[in-house]
């Protein structure tokens, strides 16, 4: 069903939004959690790659890299870790100081010492004989506690100026063999036939943060409205496409994402505030990527029947390297190349990515409930 927008509708809401329809539509993208990334990007090494997956992303069909300035997934997912803790004051609080004082006594007559990956076990082998009615909370605590302790010590190399890189997988080349096994895709946009009607999508409603017709320029300029006005085609072709997994590196602990979101107590929070700042309406760590969206080998030709101006034609012309309504992406290196003409009453976009360099579309965005496996 094609929406009918009121004259107050920016133009270049309701081209984008049917764009965003058309695309998610031709690749079979749920809009429950796709999102376009404004630019997109060609990385060219692993780092290029993992620094475009590093982020919490906006909430927002259409993320304009130009203007949300986004904290990285790294960052907010070790200030989490490092805003945790178990202190053995609370461990005596639940099991009883006297039952403490036993088990402690029990520890010190073991030789060898268990380590501190069997505590929990151990514990709980003493405890259902000699303190039934804590086993399982004394059991639960000491594996909070080791659950920390070990993400802290597995984040540490990664932390700090000399720290290592936060990786992701996939890392490039996989990424280049996963689409080179991948199929391909064609498909055509018409604005006399689209459906710019996003309200039952993941994100309802209009974003006015994108682009007008070129890379940095504003929606409300008249060139870019005269643009959205007119009837625009676009033909596409993608060599190969794939939606890839993203998963965090072995800096990353899943378990203990998920026990930091599951308990707003103190502890494991060391300050009781932190989960609202975090993970809250307002918080900074609302959304993750789950996956994301690729394709190898595009060719993308697009006509407009705007009757520009030979000066808007020129301006359009000149500023076709910025990269150019859908795709937006700009020429950066030999991997990519834009070409604008124009004549009375016809614009002619032409985009082309070279085969082996793969072009990250959009994501597929999961609130931090589903993303922690809590539903």
């Amino acid at each position: 069903m094609t929406t009918i927008f009121d004259a107050q509708t920016e133009s270049m809401t309701a081209i984008t939004d049917g764009w965003y329809n058309q695309l998610a539509g031709s690749l079979n993208l749920s809009t429950q959690y796709f999102q376009l990334l404004q630019p997109p990007a060609v990385p060219a090494s692993d780092q290029n790659l993992w620094d475009c997956l590093n982020v919490v992303p906006p909430v927002t069909l259409k993320f304009n890299r130009w203007f949300y300035q986004q904290p990285t997934f790294f960052s907010q997912y070790a200030a989490v870790v490092n805003g945790l803790s178990f202190p053995e004051s609370a461990f005596i609080e639940d099991i009883g100081a006297d039952t403490y004082l036993e088990w402690k006594a029990y520890l010190d007559s073991l030789a060898p010492r268990p380590p501190a990956n069997k505590l929990p076990s151990v514990w709980f082998q003493w405890a259902i004989v000699h303190a039934p009615s804590v086993a399982n909370i004394g059991r639960s605590d000491l594996s909070t506690q080791l659950l920390i302790e070990g993400a802290q010590a597995v984040l540490q190399p990664y932390e700090g100026p000399d720290g290592k890189p936060a990786d992701f997988s996939p890392a490039l080349p996989d990424l280049k063999s996963t689409l080179q096994a991948s199929s391909g895709a064609s498909f055509r946009f018409d604005s006399a036939s689209d459906d710019p009607d996003v309200s039952n999508s993941w994100v309802p409603g209009e974003d006015p943060n994108y682009f007008g017709i070129w890379t940095g320029s504003s929606a409300a300029f008249h060139v870019s409205r005269k643009f959205a006005s007119s009837k625009i085609t676009v033909s596409v072709d993608f060599d190969h496409f794939a939606t890839v997994p993203v998963i965090p590196g072995p800096w990353y602990n899943s378990s203990l994402l998920h026990q930091a979101w599951a308990s707003q107590a103190t502890p494991p929070w060391i300050d009781s505030t932190d989960w609202q700042n975090y993970f809250g309406s307002t918080g900074s760590f609302t959304q993750a990527v789950g996956s994301v969206v690729v394709a190898d080998g595009i060719t993308l030709t697009l006509t407009s029947d705007a009757g520009f101006t030979t000066a808007e034609q020129a301006i359009i012309e000149s500023l076709a390297a910025m990269g150019d309504w859908p795709v937006y992406c700009p020429v950066s290196s030999v991997a990519v190349s834009n070409s604008v003409s124009a004549g009375p009453g016809l614009l002619t976009i032409r985009f082309q990515s070279a085969p082996g360099n793969p072009v990250v579309l959009g994501f597929n965005v999961l609130d931090i409930r589903s993303y922690v496996g809590a539903g």
